[in-house]
């Protein structure tokens, strides 16, 4: 009697043994394919099945890919809000610097368009090209801030609000100094692209501008004689392409 209980006892200990050894073989199985969570859920699961391994691979193989992106999102998010505001401090700051350069050559652009004084020395910040802005050349001037890190918060330019995710400000200068500013985001929102107007058709219909405006000596704008600006939504298309491109 004494022989069986001393073997019945020690085939007890080996199956314990082999049940530790399988559940540590389960969490680290779940702990290299999910984390830290995938280490517990393995062991839970793993006892749950009373060690079939069947179920439990099959289990795995569908809960470890969003146990694992839920916590490299959730450890994402962690970082972010430890230095997520100094990020966004400098973000928005550069911005802001940006949005002010453009803003004051749209301003000057503008008050040169209502004086009449030739203004040849302001140049597009987004390019370095000459910007036309008196009324011996008299048309829609469009101005497109360098491109810059998409804004984190809401700021102000004239008398609308830029959306977070704007990556540039751009402005719309008419002949008669009027500014209208624009955002350039990943989200688009241009008011030209409302329209049915393709690329194409744009194009099309600002060289009909331009003959117009040659049939008349140039004396007066196309907006002047009644048609819509096609060519400064066509520079302005152009300047967004330019800036998503960067």
């Amino acid at each position: 009697m004494a022989d069986g209980l001393e073997r019945d006892i020690e085939l007890l200990e080996i199956h314990e043994t082999s049940a530790w050894r399988q559940q540590l073989a389960a969490g680290a199985a779940g702990l290299f394919t999910a984390g830290p969570l995938g280490l517990l859920a393995s062991v839970v699961a793993f006892h749950k099945l009373q060690g079939n391994w069947l179920p439990w691979a099959l289990i795995g193989v569908l809960a470890a890919p969003p146990l694992a992106y839920g916590q490299w999102r959730a450890v994402g998010a962690l970082q972010q809000l430890s230095s997520g505001d100094n990020t966004r401090v400098d973000t928005d700051f550069t911005a802001a610097q940006l949005i002010s350069e453009a803003d004051r050559i749209a301003r000057d652009c503008a008050l040169a368009q209502r004086q009449g004084n030739s203004s040849d020395s302001i140049r597009n910040p987004l390019d370095g090209r000459d910007l036309f802005c008196d009324p011996s050349y008299p048309t829609t001037v469009v101005i497109t801030s360098q491109g810059f890190a998409p804004l984190q918060q809401p700021r102000s330019c004239g008398g609308i609000t830029l959306a977070p995710g704007t990556r540039a400000a751009q402005w719309l200068v008419s002949p008669a100094g009027s500014l209208v500013c624009q955002a350039v985001a990943h989200s688009g929102g241009w008011w030209w692209q409302q329209t049915e107007l393709n690329r194409r058709q744009l194009y099309r219909r600002c060289t009909d501008n331009l003959r117009l405006e040659a049939s008349n000596g140039f004396s007066r704008t196309a907006h002047q004689l009644g048609r819509r600006d096609y060519c400064a939504e066509e520079r302005a298309l152009l300047a967004r392409d330019r800036i998503r491109a960067q």
